[in-house]
């Protein structure tokens, strides 16, 4: 899990842990204290990573956002000037 995380493969992060769910849904899945302890690191070592890659991408999206403005802003002065 935390390797799909790392490789920022979220379709193999997504399918393991629905195949997680899944076994750990049946009875007898068998996880003991550390078991448990060493799952929740892992979900919560790849859920930072997760929204360390979502905040990346909302960084890059709002600076493509100010491009477009910065274009649109200087297309219509250029407009103005050659009025």
């Amino acid at each position: 899990m935390v390797d799909a995380a790392r490789r920022g493969d979220w379709d193999a992060l997504t399918a393991f842990d629905a195949r997680l769910r899944q076994a750990l849904t049946q009875s007898g899945c068998g996880l003991d204290a550390d078991d448990r302890q060493a799952l929740f690191a892992a979900y919560r070592e790849a859920l930072a990573m997760s929204q360390a890659e979502l905040d990346a991408l909302g960084g890059k999206i709002a600076m493509i956002g100010q491009q477009r403005e910065g274009r649109l802003a200087y297309a219509q002065f250029s407009e103005w000037e050659q009025a």
